[in-house]
C-alpha cells in the first residue's frame, strides 16, 4: 500500500492527471459532510459503496469523493445528498491513490435519488435493510449508522442504551459474551464507575463548578448522585459508561473509561 501523503496535495496532482468520468454509486452511511478551508471555501465529501463507471462493473471497495464549493452549494449539497441514496456525478477518480484506496475529485452533482442504474438501486434497497441480531438475554439489537449495535438495557435500576461497537471487530457474539461478562458483575462494575468518577472529578467539582449558595458535595453524594445513561463494549474488553451529572457539572456527561481486565481507568466531563 502507498505511504499516505502528509496533506491532499499529492492526492489532487494524482487525480488532475484522469479524465472526468461519469460515476453512479450509492451514499455511504454516513451521508456527505463538509470541512472549512482556510479563506471559508468548503470541502463536499461523502462515499460511494458500491459504485461503477457508467456502463462499467460494479465496484465494491469504498469510493471517497472530495471536492472544493462554495458555501451556499455545500449547504444544498448536504440537504441532497442522503445516506444509501442512488446518485451520479462526474468526478476525476483513481482507484489506486495515494491514499491506498480509490479516490475521487467531485466536478458536478449531476443527479440525487438517480433512478437509471437498477442493479444499484437494489444494492441500496438491501442496505437500507436493518441488521438485527438477538440476545437471549438483551433482546434485539440493531445495527447504526456508526456501525454499532445497539438496544435498551436494564443496568441494575437505570435504564441504560447498550452499544456494541463493531468496529475493528467481525464477530458480534464476542461482543455479546463480554457484555454479559459485564453484566453479570453488575454490583462491582457499577461501584468502580462510580469511584473513578468520585476518585477523578470531585476535586474538580468542589473547585470549578459549585454554585453560589452550593456546598460542597461530599465523596458519598458524588458517589450517589450520577445515573449510567449509556454502556458502550468494544472487542478489546475496553467499556465507557456515559452518566448523567445531576447537573453537578452544568449537565455535562460524566465519562467513565476502563476496561474488563484492569477496572475503571479515568473520568472525565463530555459536552
Amino acid at each position: 500500500m502507498a505511504k499516505p501523503p502528509q496533506d491532499e496535495n499529492e492526492l489532487l496532482a494524482q487525480l488532475k492527471r484522469h479524465d472526468v468520468a461519469d460515476i453512479v454509486g450509492v451514499v455511504g452511511r454516513l451521508g456527505a459532510w463538509a470541512s472549512q478551508f482556510p479563506g471559508g471555501a468548503q470541502k463536499l465529501m461523502f462515499t460511494l459503496e458500491p459504485w461503477r463507471r457508467a456502463g462499467g462493473a460494479v465496484q465494491n471497495r469504498k469510493l471517497t469523493i472530495r471536492g472544493g464549493v462554495s458555501e451556499a452549494a455545500c449547504v444544498s449539497a448536504l440537504t441532497l445528498i442522503k445516506a444509501l441514496d442512488v446518485v451520479r456525478v462526474q468526478a476525476r477518480v483513481v482507484e489506486e491513490s495515494v491514499f491506498g484506496a480509490p479516490q475521487g475529485e467531485l466536478v458536478e452533482i449531476v443527479a440525487v435519488m438517480y433512478d437509471g442504474d437498477a442493479d444499484l438501486a437494489s444494492r441500496a434497497a438491501e442496505l437500507g435493510r436493518p441488521v438485527r441480531v438477538k440476545d437471549d438475554r438483551f433482546g434485539l439489537f440493531t445495527l447504526d449508522q456508526f456501525n454499532c449495535f445497539e438496544n435498551d438495557a436494564t443496568w441494575k435500576s437505570d435504564q441504560v442504551v447498550l452499544s456494541l461497537k463493531m468496529s475493528g471487530c467481525d464477530n458480534v457474539e464476542r461482543l455479546m459474551t463480554l457484555a454479559h461478562t459485564l453484566w453479570d458483575a453488575q454490583d462491582k462494575w457499577d461501584r468502580a464507575v462510580r469511584e473513578c468518577a468520585v476518585i477523578n472529578l470531585l476535586e474538580l467539582k468542589n473547585e470549578n463548578w459549585l454554585a453560589d449558595d452550593e456546598e460542597e458535595v461530599t465523596a458519598e453524594e458524588f458517589f450517589e448522585r450520577i445515573t449510567p445513561e449509556q454502556i458502550v463494549v468494544y472487542h478489546t474488553g475496553r467499556f465507557e459508561f456515559w452518566c448523567n451529572d445531576d447537573d453537578m457539572f452544568g449537565g455535562h456527561t460524566i465519562e467513565v473509561i476502563g476496561n474488563l481486565f484492569d477496572g475503571a481507568q479515568s473520568a472525565d466531563i463530555q459536552g
